[in-house]
């Protein structure tokens, strides 16, 4: 019996909370010591929704020339059917001039698939009047493997460039970073059946930037604009996220518009989503910081019937005073961030 199926790395709305999980260049690139987590629950009115769990840490690290991090997430299918876990160290190294910086980054993990043949249903279990009666063949699947760990890589980078006023040299108007990662990059064979099946490259791109609010502007506590951008593509998969926050502390929110394209045969599927964040600022102490975000994604396309709406969570601890203390300023860059 033959399979095949196509699918798509899990993706999250609020991909500005973590950006390591898109590009590993952004390891360390905002001062001090960050860790965020997200829950993400897709199609929370339906069975086999996907739930999908994510932490990551990072931090500046200037004796190593970047930042160094970490990130984990968890990923779950169909009822707890399929499961993908995986872990993965960050690296970061800066290259720093007067009102710009690259980072190069790079990442190496460990990835866990679990499937559970038990839940799994077959054709010649059902009957047409009784429903699922019999057992199955022992011939209905190739030779199971219950699990499987591979290595991962992923490479990137991420270019940061401070715009400033053309006669008030010290009013930053912006700061904008653009970036890209290759996900996968050495396409290891994920199968679980003793198949063939290997991770196809996932390309990722990043556009953002932080605007100060003309007439907002306390320097202590700035209002900004964040528009954002992320494109990614993955073999048949293709997906457009964009929009924009508003932040004004404690209080932040924005509207993201998603488009994504499944290119499969013999069909073509544009699923179309619009999504809504609202979150907080609070101080922890002098130096930490925690922010709060909700997101809620909505179907806005004709299969808004098949696919209800999707929640997410996020969590984010900022200490931004970590090493500010003794820092090298001819290795890091004064800016706008969020």
């Amino acid at each position: 019996m033959k399979f095949s199926a196509l699918a798509q790395d899990p993706n999250f709305t609020q991909f500005f909370n973590q950006p390591v999980q898109y590009n590993p260049a952004f390891t360390g690139i905002n001062n001090g010591l960050r860790f965020g987590a997200i829950f993400r629950n897709q199609w929370s009115r339906i069975p086999g929704q996907f739930n999908t769990y994510s932490i990551a840490v990072d931090a500046e690290a200037l004796n190593l020339g970047g930042g160094l991090g970490f990130s984990a997430s968890h990923d779950v299918e169909g009822e707890g059917l399929l499961s993908t876990t995986n872990f993965n160290a960050l690296y970061a190294y800066r290259v720093v001039q007067k009102d710009w910086m690259i980072q190069a980054g790079f990442s190496a993990g460990a990835y866990t698939q679990r499937l559970d043949f038990s839940k799994l249903i077959f054709t010649d279990q059902l009957d047409d009047k009784y429903g699922l009666v019999r057992p199955t063949s022992t011939g209905a699947v190739p030779t199971p493997v219950a699990s499987k760990t591979f290595v991962d890589f992923t490479s990137g980078f991420v270019f940061r460039k401070n715009i400033r006023h053309k006669t008030q040299r010290r009013k930053i108007l912006a700061t904008v970073n653009a970036g890209y990662a290759a996900h996968h990059i050495t396409r290891p064979d994920q199968s679980l059946m003793l198949l063939d099946a290997r991770l196809p490259i996932r390309h990722s791109f990043q556009l953002n930037a932080a605007i100060p609010i003309k007439g907002l502007n306390d320097p202590k506590h700035p209002a900004l604009l964040i528009p954002a951008l992320l494109f990614e593509s993955q073999m048949y998969f293709k997906e457009l996220v964009m929009g924009v926050n508003a932040v004004k502390e404690p209080l932040f929110g924005g509207v993201f518009y998603r488009s994504r394209v499944f290119k499969g045969l013999p069909h073509t599927y544009d699923v179309d989503a619009l999504a809504a964040n609202l979150g907080f600022e609070t101080q922890v102490n002098k130096n930490v910081v925690m922010r709060f975000c909700y997101s809620y994604d909505i179907t806005v396309n004709n299969l808004r019937g098949f696919s209800p709406g999707t929640h997410e969570i996020g969590i984010l601890l900022w200490n931004k005073n970590l090493y500010k203390k003794g820092r090298n300023a001819k290795k890091s860059l004064t800016c706008y961030s969020f």
